[in-house]
């Protein structure tokens, strides 16, 4: 080999490691999977999909670093004759989640009552981390997940600000008839309808995490839920998904 075409596959590998991109998929709370992963929980998915159903990956929000690209994926099942999966190919198609935005951002200012009606600023969160959780009663999802949140909280204790901010859909008092009969044990935060149009939260349960300095380092949806075959009540088994991320935050 001579030395000019050594050179040149020497400038090639480093042109490939110095800026090729590898991309990367994020499925709700699992690990990162690489594209060939993807397809394959697609492929299992569509085989249980009912008659007349289609699946569509959305790529809801893509974060960029020096060396990879992490994209964060939605299966959404549409009633539809027009498939665009087929067992060779996955089409992704890019709708961004504006929420996910704020990740790595000062999360926005807000002013918000509690169960007292007294005023609570975003300000007193700082100096420790925080998960705020927001939920309406309306929301299976959400008061299903209520109980592995208690847990959350008698786990870590003071280490950590828990908030939860519910919307406009609990009239005067009825909240507290709601958490007598399902004890909810986070820091209750009223009427939060505009504060989630500032975030752009376009569906529940949303939790977020935030560091001691008042950045938003996580996102997520609800926990894991499954119905029981009993009751045909939604059930969430675990909330190891959560520690993790704030186990992270200390």
């Amino acid at each position: 080999m001579n030395n000019r075409l050594l050179i040149l596959l020497i400038l090639l590998l480093t042109f490939k490691v110095s800026f090729g991109q590898i991309n990367y998929y994020k499925l709700s709370n699992d690990p990162l999977r690489n594209e060939m992963s993807v397809r394959f929980v697609v492929d299992s998915v569509v085989k249980i999909l009912p008659k007349g159903y289609t699946l569509k990956p959305i790529i809801y929000h893509r974060l960029i670093k020096k060396d990879s690209i992490i994209n964060y994926v939605s299966l959404v099942a549409n009633k539809t004759v027009d498939s665009k999966i087929t067992k060779d190919k996955i089409e992704f198609v890019f709708e961004q989640d504006s929420l996910f935005l704020l990740l790595d951002k000062k999360l926005p200012d807000f002013i918000l009552k509690d169960l007292n009606g007294k005023s609570f600023s975003s300000t007193g969160l700082l100096g420790k981390p925080t998960m705020l959780n927001f939920w309406a009663k309306y929301c299976a999802p959400c008061v299903a997940e209520i109980p592995q949140l208690n847990k959350l909280k008698e786990k870590y204790g003071e280490k950590f600000n828990f908030i939860a901010i519910s919307d406009s859909t609990f009239q005067d008092g009825d909240i507290r008839k709601f958490l007598n009969v399902k004890p909810f044990n986070f820091y209750q935060l009223l009427e939060g309808d505009d504060y989630k149009k500032v975030l752009k939260i376009t569906s529940l349960p949303r939790n977020i995490f935030v560091d001691k300095d008042g950045y938003v380092r996580d996102i997520q949806a609800g926990l894991p839920c499954e119905i029981d075959s009993k009751t045909g009540k939604l059930i969430v088994k675990s909330n190891e998904v959560f520690v993790k991320i704030l186990d992270e935050l200390q």
